[in-house]
């Protein structure tokens, strides 16, 4: 509907005048009894307690914190691990302690009288000469909610916050045909130097500003004046935002402390509502790309009568780190037309990343309205396939609010509250580290933008997101040219351009009328 009525009042401009799983990084080593393990340290959430295990003796974590009760603790919780036990195994269970020595403390994971994780036959029997899996899921999760194990461990309560340790010890116990085995993996803690980490507070936000909504009373001026006000009173470093057509001006009118804006396309027609706005950031070697397939001429949202697409470019993030930054706008509405066009688009971004990240590696940001969303796989994954697999990114509200997984979301499916911004919306922050630099998130959320008078002033959520950069010992000087675009394209003969062809593919598309006409009957 949205794109149908944007569409009727850009014929009417046009006729009248030109007028303005998730394991991906796992490592795996036999024990000296030979219990296999495998375990995914990269499932982390903020940056009080990012983990490595660069080999099977230590877990290495990057940066200790004495503050953030929560945020330190679900970072031990999220540890994901899978143990291989030998046949005739018939209990395990994992403790941490401080001095390795005393106050073990854990649970059980697994014993004869509680066979969660045996196999059994169809009679319920447990075959114990068989190897036995345990996977760290999420019932275990439930067990250790918020790592309550480890928080506990580590609190201290004198300095109101966690004790100075500069290591956890862990011990995994089993029993193993009538004998008891004990392994012991040691958690160690070091910091990094301050000046080495940076943070940005970025923002996603599609401020609505089509010109349709004035038709159903909506007052767009006005809200585009409150998306402003919302973009600068919250301390944002990275602004991106989407639909910001002929109403620019007085969403720029209100921004205030941003230094870098890039170079709008216009309104309708001819524009793609695509902007990226930064403080003491510049923003280097704009590129504007429009979607090779789109969806609907006078059907199916309408998508292929604007030049939908993605702006890529390069952000001087500071601290001598330079990031590729993805801002698009995909493919709307859900019929196999659209489908099949957010497929391609998706495919077609993926290899773009690719060839940017192959001349130059650097960290990597991609932002927008996906149109879509994670959870529903919709053709096949295709979001997963090539941006997760193919690409490397991970998704910030998946690695944040879900544990690094992309799967088994049923506790938000049985929330009651639907995904459209809440949760998995549409609206998405993906990300990958490059060049020496580790990306790390440490908060997001969606935020439903209200104006003055507690109204709302878009159809979707804004996703705030909070980004660390770490330097590591990898780190690499950028040298590549970079250059600052100060001028758009022509737009006049952009727009004359796009008022032909819309009115080409009107024209084609005439047969699909009666579908229109019957949206507003």
């Amino acid at each position: 509907m949205k794109k149908i009525l944007c569409f009727i009042l850009m014929l009417v401009i046009t006729l009248g005048c030109f007028t303005n799983s998730v394991v991906a990084y796992a490592e795996s080593f036999k024990t000296e009894n030979g219990v296999q393990v495998e375990i995914a340290p990269f499932l982390y959430k903020s940056t009080l307690y990012q983990m490595e295990f660069p080999s099977h003796l230590s877990y290495n974590i990057k940066e200790k914190s004495v503050q953030g009760d929560y945020a330190v603790s679900r970072e031990l919780n999220d540890l994901s691990y899978t143990f291989v036990f030998p046949a005739g195994t018939t209990k395990f269970e994992c403790k941490v302690s401080l001095d390795g020595e005393t106050d073990w403390r854990g649970f059980s994971l697994n014993d004869s009288e509680n066979p969660s994780y045996w196999l059994k036959d169809e009679n319920g029997n447990i075959d114990y000469s068989q190897p036995v899996t345990f996977k760290r899921i999420e019932t275990i999760a439930e067990q250790d909610e918020y790592g309550v194990l480890y928080r506990d461990l580590l609190k201290d309560k004198d300095v109101g916050g966690f004790r100075n340790y500069d290591k956890i010890y862990w011990r995994l116990t089993y029993i193993c045909n009538g004998k008891e085995y004990n392994e012991y993996f040691d958690i160690k803690l070091y910091d990094y130097d301050k000046s080495e980490k940076h943070t940005v507070r970025t923002v996603n936000f599609n401020v609505a500003g089509l010109p349709f909504s004035a038709l159903n009373g909506e007052n767009v001026i006005a809200n585009q004046r409150a998306a402003g006000r919302y973009l600068s009173n919250n301390n944002f470093d990275i602004v991106a935002v989407q639909e910001d057509f002929g109403y620019h001006k007085h969403l720029i009118n209100n921004l205030s402390g941003f230094d870098y804006v890039t170079n709008h396309t216009g309104g309708v027609p001819g524009g793609d509502g695509l902007n990226i706005f930064t403080k003491n950031m510049p923003v280097y070697n704009e590129t504007r790309v429009s979607w090779n397939e789109a969806s609907g001429i006078l059907s199916d949202g309408s998508d292929a009568l604007t030049p939908k697409g993605f702006v890529y470019s390069v952000i001087d993030v500071g601290n001598g780190i330079y990031v590729d930054f993805y801002n698009l706008h995909a493919d709307a509405y859900g019929g196999e037309g659209s489908i099949a066009a957010r497929t391609s688009q998706i495919k077609q971004l993926a290899e773009f990343i690719q060839a940017r990240s192959a001349e130059n590696d650097r960290p990597v940001i991609v932002t927008g309205d996906f149109n879509n969303y994670m959870h529903v796989h919709e053709d096949d994954g295709a979001l997963y396939k090539n941006l997760y697999l193919q690409c490397g990114l991970k998704d910030a509200w998946i690695e944040y609010h879900n544990n690094g997984d992309y799967f088994n979301l049923y506790n938000w499916h049985i929330s009651g509250l639907p995904a459209w911004g809440n949760w998995d919306s549409v609206e998405r922050f993906m990300y990958k580290s490059g060049g020496g630099v580790d990306i790390v998130v440490s908060d997001f959320r969606y935020v439903e933008v209200c104006d003055d008078n507690g109204k709302v002033i878009s159809d979707h959520s804004a996703a705030e997101c909070d980004f660390t950069f770490i330097k590591t010992a990898d780190f690499a000087e950028n040298t590549q040219e970079l250059q600052i675009n100060n001028s758009a394209a022509n737009k006049f003969l952009n727009k004359i351009k796009w008022i032909f062809k819309a009115l080409i593919m009107v024209l084609s598309d005439l047969r699909n009328l009666p579908e229109l006409i019957k949206e507003f009957v």
